[in-house]
């Protein structure tokens, strides 16, 4: 497989260059067109050439996150309700596409429906982007000849899935700027105020109040070791921001401490149940059968221990059992939960029951968000508060003995 170097036209005036891997330069050449390009000229990378324009390539693709998904999954949607053929579709959407490297995953899906292949079946070549939540109601929609439906229900249960994400981000905000503002308070105080004073200081030196010497001490250590304190803070941000997904020991340790701290477990419940809930009603209201989207609503859980007791209540429902029943016998789920489960089966309207378990459920994480953020606030602020203080203390006093001194 060589890389080639290309020059193509897209439409009239737009002038694209960038590199293609293929055999050879007819190859190459199909490839391009393939992709709704128009040649120019194709010229066959260096092996250097080839290395620099791909670290450049790489470096300049950016992140695939879930709200770019989302806005795809909006613009299709929108397309398909306006009955614009899905090929069609997803031209446009690969043509104003930001993402570079969500752009090779449109132009990825295109190619493939072209090929024969349907919708379904292209974003299987995707699962890192496109779940088999996703890709089961796309599969139904296309069954059904609804796919807009279908991508409007997508749609609604990844709006609802960011706007949760968004509040939980928002609650956090403020603490988290109040402690790094704290912090950054505190090391600027010991690591460049303090040190100043020390001269004044020393002629008092037994006569130090016992909170300024050790303070003064503090700010020593702090003085000659201070990156022992901040490169340990680096490296836990660093890992938690940019490594905290595909991380496999690290994942563990966040779930572990979301299962089992007291405040953020039945945070961590809460919205388990929610998303699990909401994506379960989804695939029922799609026309899944009901064993396949307990399946595949398995997967969108990160609780290890209900995602096992789930799989073995598939396993008994699969051999004839009622969903209630199973959940009950194999389960630690809520007894709220299984009784609402139990009532949507009998009635016959298992999804729309769902959907209110899972307003139930987002209602309740949203208040327990709005009371413990409500409660972090003053507690911060009185923490740094008294940190600040006692060294502000801790500066004044000896300033207080050395004015009585002149006096």
């Amino acid at each position: 497989m060589a890389e080639f170097s290309y020059k193509a036209r897209k439409g009239l005036a737009q002038l694209s260059e960038g590199t293609i891997e293929a055999q050879d330069k007819d190859a190459a050449l199909e490839k391009l067109i393939a992709q709704g390009l128009f040649p120019i000229n194709i010229t066959e990378s260096s092996p250097s050439q080839a290395r620099r324009g791909s670290k450049r390539q790489n470096k300049n693709k950016g992140r695939i996150t879930s709200g770019v998904i989302l806005s795809f999954t909006q613009q299709l949607a929108t397309l398909t309700r306006a009955r614009v053929d899905l090929l069609t579709s997803l031209r446009i959407l690969a043509e104003q596409a930001d993402n570079p490297r969500f752009k090779e995953v449109i132009l990825g899906l295109y190619n493939t429906t072209k090929e024969g292949k349907s919708f379904s079946e292209s974003l299987e070549k995707f699962p890192v982007y496109f779940p088999s939540l996703f890709i089961s109601i796309i599969r139904t929609g296309e069954a059904s000849g609804k796919l807009d439906l279908a991508l409007e229900q997508i749609n609604e249960f990844m709006v609802r899935q960011e706007n949760l994400k968004n509040k939980v981000f928002v609650a956090l905000a403020y603490p988290a700027l109040l402690v790094l503002v704290g912090l950054a308070s505190i090391f600027v105080l010991m690591n460049f105020v303090i040190p100043g004073l020390r001269p004044i200081f020393a002629r008092l030196d037994k006569d130090l109040p016992l909170i300024t010497k050790v303070i003064l001490k503090a700010s020593e250590m702090s003085n000659k070791s201070w990156w022992i304190f901040l490169l340990p803070s680096g490296v836990a941000a660093y890992y938690l921001f940019c490594y905290s997904k595909g991380r496999a020991a690290l994942g563990r340790l966040i779930i572990y401490l979301k299962c089992n701290l007291p405040i953020l477990k039945r945070l961590t419940k809460n919205q388990e149940l929610a998303n699990f809930s909401r994506a379960l009603s989804m695939l029922l209201k799609g026309g899944v059968p009901a064993l396949k989207s307990l399946n595949i609503s398995i997967p969108s859980l990160s609780t290890p221990k209900l995602k096992a007791e789930l799989t073995r209540a598939c396993q008994e429902i699969a051999q004839g059992q009622g969903f209630s029943k199973s959940m009950d016998n194999h389960t630690s789920l809520p007894k709220f939960f299984v009784k609402m489960v139990a009532v949507g089966e009998e009635s016959g309207r298992l999804s729309e029951v769902l959907e209110e378990i899972s307003h139930s459920y987002t209602q309740s994480l949203e208040k327990d968000i709005a009371i413990i953020t409500s409660l972090i606030e003053p507690v911060l602020i009185l923490i740094m508060g008294l940190i600040l203080g006692t060294i502000v203390l801790s500066i004044l006093l000896p300033t207080f003995q050395i004015t009585q001194m002149v006096h």
